[in-house]
């Protein structure tokens, strides 16, 4: 299987671009300059699909610091990156090169397969911060604090297209596990401002369908459940170091890798005994989003 990176216009101004791993980033494209959404996970030469699209200079924005949506950042020069979100490269290019080995073998990928953490150098990066604004020329990409997936996650509002790319600030199986991930209650703050924004669709880091601010409701819907719901014990297959407690609010029967899908998964909580014998270890649901 090659290592394609597919590319869809989806707005005037935006370019919607997923890899073979099932990531996908944003190119938003004005009159004078161009804004990169995200990376990836650096499968795929993502620069040259980029200057396939377009020969105006690119400014590329990051969510946050997971692997899957910065390991394209080495064929660049520079990215953007919250403060709170920069320092954990080394982290994120260990997860890289074990998922690049799981990609290999499981997507039978030829050798000589382009992997930007292989063939390319850590970016430098410099700090965006809430309400940076960067104008191309005809539409306006600013940036917004999501906090909740990594306390230092943002959102970028594509203003003339009213639309908000996300990364995993919403997800169908919410991810709040990670060390840097906020609380729960922190996460509904957060789907409050979203619901706040002047948008229309919202754009994520794994799904083409796009959601809308209407369906942040379910989302603040399944936050609230999960407290009082006791979960399950949940293992990441990829990266097994990754440990969670699971909420699944959807029922038997709904594919787990749906857009319609609502899960939630938080931190580990204490074991408790209560005599009832073993709990069942949950399932890995949804994609490896980091």
């Amino acid at each position: 299987m090659e290592a394609r990176i597919e590319s869809a216009q989806v707005r005037p101004h935006i370019w919607r671009l997923a890899d073979i791993a099932g990531n996908r980033c944003y190119l938003v494209v004005g009159d004078e300059r161009a804004a990169l959404v995200d990376t990836m996970e650096g499968v795929g030469d993502l620069r040259a699909e980029v200057e396939r699209i377009t020969s105006l200079p690119v400014t590329v924005l990051l969510t946050h610091h997971h692997h899957d949506h910065v390991g394209g950042a080495c064929s660049f020069e520079s990215v953007g990156i919250s403060a709170v979100d920069d320092g954990f490269w080394e982290r994120e290019e260990d997860a890289e090169a074990r998922i690049r080995e799981q990609l290999r073998e499981g997507f039978g990928l030829p050798e000589g397969t382009f992997f930007s953490t292989v063939e390319g150098r850590r970016p430098t990066t410099w700090h965006v911060d809430e309400g940076y604004e960067l104008d191309l020329g005809g539409e306006t990409v600013r940036a917004v604090a999501l906090p909740g997936h990594t306390r230092g996650s943002m959102g970028y509002v594509v203003s003339g297209e009213r639309v908000l790319l996300s990364g995993d600030a919403v997800t169908p199986c919410m991810t709040l596990f990670y060390d840097d991930s906020t609380t729960v209650d922190e996460w509904v703050a957060t789907l409050d401002k979203m619901a706040a924004l002047p948008v229309d669709a919202i754009m994520t880091g794994h799904y083409d369908h796009e959601f809308v601010p209407g369906d942040l409701a379910g989302w603040r819907e399944m936050a609230l459940w999960s407290k009082g719901d006791r979960g399950m014990r949940w293992q990441n297959i990829s990266l097994p170091e990754l440990r969670g407690c699971l909420h699944v609010m959807s029922d038997d029967g709904v594919d787990p890798d749906s857009p319609e899908f609502r899960a939630l998964i938080e931190k580990p909580k204490p074991r408790v005994r209560s005599g009832r014998g073993r709990r069942r270890r949950g399932r890995d649901v949804g994609p490896a989003e980091g």
